[in-house]
């Protein structure tokens, strides 16, 4: 597994991704509940995934040790949910830090909420991004990012994790790499396929998933859940 000091990090500049040329193949969603029947899904999660996507994370329950599991705690976002949580995290940078200059504090929470002004679509927003944790044989959430809070032990590769955190996340990670996910490196719980940052990451120029909705029927369920967004994620 990658040495967080010998590992060199994999950027996904806004300018890259919107380079990304989209060809849309029209796969369609899959409910996670069903498809994914190995996993614990978090309640306010949407869940829905891309048919091969979900079909990815069912490749990587595989190959996680005997008796653990995925929590999938987000997979489909509306655009209402990702310009909401982009919005509160940049508020809550810039009441922190005053000081910051607007390009600053957009470059900031462009690492951890990707903008809906861009070209590229978000990649929670194409059915093709998952934030997954780890659920232990004891049904216990596994420890991930101790001795840090959750966003300061954000970045995959930091240094300084406990030895059962880093074993752990390396677990998550080599499971999800395994089958063909791609890992955004400021987030260790997001991977994605088919979307524009998996294509800046694999180093190639077209993906395959853009925008897309969840089922109507969803929504008319669940209007409570198109706006809201749960930012402390654990």
């Amino acid at each position: 597994m990658p040495s967080p000091k010998k590992h060199k990090k994999i950027r996904e500049p806004m300018s890259a991704l919107n380079k990304v040329k989209l060809i849309e193949n029209h796969e369609p969603l899959v409910d996670v509940r069903k498809a994914c029947p190995g996993t614990r899904v978090s309640r306010r999660c949407v869940p829905y995934l891309r048919e091969t996507v979900a079909d990815m994370v069912n490749n990587a329950q595989t190959l996680l040790p005997s008796g653990y599991t995925f929590w999938v705690r987000t997979a489909l976002r509306t655009i209402e949910m990702q310009r909401d949580g982009y919005l509160n995290f940049y508020r809550a940078l810039e009441t922190e830090h005053p000081d910051w200059s607007y390009a600053t504090l957009r470059r900031r929470t462009n690492q951890y909420f990707a903008p809906v002004d861009e070209k590229a679509p978000p990649g929670h927003t194409t059915g093709g991004a998952v934030d997954v944790g780890l659920i232990t044989p004891s049904g216990r959430p596994a420890e991930l990012t101790r001795p840090y809070e959750f966003w300061e032990g954000a970045a995959t590769f930091i240094e300084g994790l406990t030895p059962a955190a880093r074993r752990n996340r390396m677990t998550l990670y080599e499971a999800m790499m395994g089958a063909g996910f791609s890992n955004c490196e400021d987030e260790f719980w997001h991977y994605s396929y088919g979307d524009a940052a998996w294509a800046v990451r694999t180093g190639v120029d077209t993906c395959c998933y853009g925008l897309i909705e969840p089922p109507g029927e969803w929504l008319e369920r669940r209007p409570d859940l198109k706006h809201k967004l749960n930012l402390n994620r654990r």
